[in-house]
C-alpha cells in the first residue's frame, strides 16, 4: 500500500474527508517511531500539527526537579500540536511513543494558507482540544481527590475489569503513582480475592466489591 493510500484510508476510517481534499493528501508527511522514542520534546519550536495514524503516545511534563508527571495518553485519530498552533508557543510537553507508532504531520503554513475558511476543520480542532482538556483535568482531579484504591478500582471498571500493561512501572506512571504504592494496593485487593494479578494484566474477580470503591465518583 502506498503512502497516499494509507493516508486516504486513515481519512476515510475517521471521517475526516470534509477536512482534507484528495489533492491535499500529498502534503502530509509520515514518520514511524518505535516504542519509547521521543516524538517531540517540551520547549521545541514545532511547525506542524501531529495526527496519530496508528499506535499511540504518552504526554509527560517534567518538573525542575527532573521528576516526570504523566499527563495524558493519545491514540488514533487524536492530535497534538494544536494548542501550540493556536497559542503560537513552543511545545508544552514531551511526547513519547508508547508502542510502534506512525505519525502524520501537516504544516502550520498549510493550515494558515488553506484552512482559514474550513469550518469543519476548526470544529475538529476545537473538539479535540476540548476532549484532551477534559481528559487531563479529570485525571488530575482523580489523582488529587482519590486514594489509590479508588483510582485502581476506577481503572478496572472503565476497562471492563481488565487492565493490561507491559510492566508495573509503566502502569504506575500512567496512574501517576509510585511503583511501591501500586504494588501495595494490588496486594491488598489480591489478598481479599477481589482481583487477580498476572504477569502483564490485572483482572477483577469480584466486580461488586471493586465497583463499591467507585460509587459516587
Amino acid at each position: 500500500m502506498t503512502k497516499q493510500e494509507i493516508i486516504q484510508e486513515f481519512i476515510e476510517k475517521y471521517n475526516l474527508s470534509t477536512l482534507f481534499r484528495e489533492d491535499e493528501i500529498h502534503l502530509f508527511k509520515m514518520k514511524k517511531y518505535t516504542k519509547g522514542e521521543n516524538i517531540v520534546n517540551a520547549n521545541d519550536n514545532i511547525s506542524s500539527i501531529y495526527f496519530i495514524l496508528n499506535g499511540g503516545v504518552d504526554i509527560y511534563s517534567f518538573l525542575s526537579t527532573g521528576k516526570s508527571i504523566f499527563i495524558n495518553k493519545l491514540s488514533p485519530s487524536e492530535i497534538f500540536g494544536d494548542v501550540e498552533y493556536f497559542g503560537k508557543i513552543p511545545m508544552m510537553f514531551d511526547v513519547i511513543a508508547n508502542s510502534d507508532t506512525v505519525i502524520l504531520t501537516l504544516s502550520y503554513k498549510f493550515l494558515k494558507n488553506n484552512m482559514s475558511k474550513n469550518s469543519d476543520f476548526w470544529r475538529f480542532l476545537g473538539k479535540n482540544a476540548t476532549e484532551k482538556l477534559l481528559k487531563t483535568n479529570r485525571a488530575i482531579l482523580l489523582k488529587e481527590g482519590l486514594n489509590l484504591k479508588n483510582i485502581l478500582a476506577l481503572k478496572l471498571v472503565n476497562n471492563d475489569h481488565l487492565i493490561t500493561f507491559n510492566s508495573l512501572n509503566e502502569l504506575a506512571t500512567e496512574l501517576n503513582v509510585s511503583y511501591r504504592n501500586l504494588t501495595r494496593v494490588i496486594k491488598f485487593f489480591s489478598d481479599l480475592g477481589v482481583i487477580e494479578k498476572n504477569k502483564k494484566s490485572i483482572k477483577t474477580l469480584n466486580c461488586h466489591e471493586i465497583e463499591s470503591y467507585v460509587e459516587g465518583i
